[in-house]
């Protein structure tokens, strides 16, 4: 009997990391039809060799890479199989990322990634939220390319705004985000209402209602000789993949640096709109406290536990 959702998740399950463990993961659930971390067996939840040549044809048909046929076999989980696919990882380093196919019954949601740029963090929200709702998470520029990072709240709401239409072209719209992702969703809703589109909901997460690592990436700013030592940090802390290379952490250093400088610059334009605030039982962590008093704020007190949120979300998006 294949192990439910939740056999899986409560016995040690870790988010993907980066936008090749995301797209791994994904394909990994659409083959086993449930949720897997990134360290879990392939063979061990499930998977058969049947289901193993369907996850090579799906590689070759979105890289161009034509895998060997034992490579599940050395490569079993997303964390290994990861390794062998991130050079190729240039069309994964788009600003949309999916985290999880929905059936279509629903708008889908689109979460913007908190200061690290990151998206992982609501991996978990996604599974807690069921399979019939599309997530798709906002990555920052400039953290797998050599790209500059965008370094204002506008033009980053500018580009996702454009990011989201060309895979949605009309509303209605969901938006949300953690920490910085609250600032930029609700610059990318204020854009969305003067062209007239509807957005349906816009959620400020408190970053404790996410299961995983998010602003604590960064507990101190280090100097460019410290890159090597943070980079051991946080593959022991497990938040990077362990062929992330100190080039990797230079360019999360810039892309962190230019998020808190676009939130600390910004001045947010008036909202009519409803403003939808999760917060956690540690207290109010989101921004919201500056922004325009015109939009309604209606606040959910919650636990720590993401079931509870992706509850909320429920009854909000129907």
């Amino acid at each position: 009997m294949n192990p439910t959702v939740d056999d899986v998740t409560d016995t040690g399950y870790q988010h993907p990391r980066d936008p090749v463990e995301l797209w791994l993961a994904r394909q990994w659930q659409e083959v086993i039809g449930f949720a897997v971390g990134i360290r879990e067996n392939f063979f061990q939840v499930g998977g058969n060799s049947l289901d193993a040549a369907r996850l090579i044809n799906a590689v070759l048909e979105e890289f161009g890479v034509q895998l060997p046929l034992n490579v599940m076999t050395e490569h079993p989980t997303v964390e290994s199989l990861a390794t062998r696919l991130r050079d190729q990882n240039e069309r994964l380093s788009d600003p949309l990322v999916p985290i999880q196919r929905g059936d279509g019954t629903r708008p889908p949601l689109f979460l913007v990634h908190p200061a690290t740029g990151q998206v992982g963090a609501y991996c978990h929200l996604a599974q807690a939220l069921g399979e019939e709702f599309t997530l798709f998470g906002l990555q920052a520029t400039g953290l797998y390319s050599d790209a500059d990072p965008v370094r204002t709240v506008p033009a980053m709401a500018r580009a996702y705004v454009d990011a989201v239409r060309a895979v949605r072209p009309a509303g209605p719209y969901l938006l949300g985000g953690c920490s910085t992702g609250a600032a930029i969703a609700y610059e990318m809703a204020t854009q969305l209402a003067h062209t007239g589109a509807e957005v349906r909901l816009l959620a400020v997460i408190d970053v404790g209602l996410l299961d995983a690592v998010t602003e604590s990436w960064f507990d101190e700013s280090p100097r460019d000789e410290d890159l090597t030592g943070v980079l051991d940090r946080w593959k022991a802390r497990g938040v990077v993949p362990q062929d992330a290379t100190p080039e990797f952490v230079a360019r999360s250093l810039r892309v962190w640096q230019a998020n808190q400088d676009a939130v600390r610059d910004w001045s947010p334009q008036p909202y009519s709109g409803p403003l939808d605030v999760f917060r956690g039982p540690s207290g109010d962590r989101s921004p919201t406290a500056d922004w325009p008093v015109t939009a309604v704020q209606r606040v959910h007190e919650h636990t720590t536990d993401s079931r509870h949120l992706a509850g909320a979300l429920h009854e909000l998006i129907g």
